[in-house]
């Protein structure tokens, strides 16, 4: 079996990537009007960092077990990460509770631009 060496550093800039593109999103100045609102306090943060950390460290595991090299290559596997596992999940939770509406729409493009910006940031 071949070793994998996961660059540990990588993968705290691609989780603090992933927060900050929800931060911005989120925020009163893009789509925060349209979403319930919710308090962030520290222990949800804190939930939200060590969820981003394990997020990045998986996409980063599958992009060394594919050999990915280049950024480009990176946002595409970011994407198909994205498209088979979170964005069908989303979709199915949505469905099962009846809640297809502009915040799927919402939360699904957050997620889809913080795969594609992680996968970029692992890959390159």
């Amino acid at each position: 079996m071949q070793i994998i060496y996961i660059d540990l550093v990588t993968v705290f800039i691609a989780a603090i990537l992933n927060l900050l593109i929800g931060y911005v999103w989120y925020s009163k100045w893009l789509l925060g009007p349209f979403c319930k609102k919710t308090t962030l306090t520290p222990l949800r943060h804190l939930y939200m960092l060590i969820g981003s950390l394990i997020t990045a460290y998986f996409l980063s595991f599958f992009e060394l077990y594919l050999q990915v090299a280049t950024v480009a290559d990176g946002m595409f596997i970011g994407f198909c990460v994205w498209l088979g596992f979170v964005g069908t999940t989303q979709l199915f939770s949505a469905i099962r509770g009846n809640s297809l509406s502009a915040t799927l729409l919402i939360d699904s493009g957050c997620t889809l631009l913080s795969f594609i910006v992680m996968g970029g940031v692992i890959g390159a």
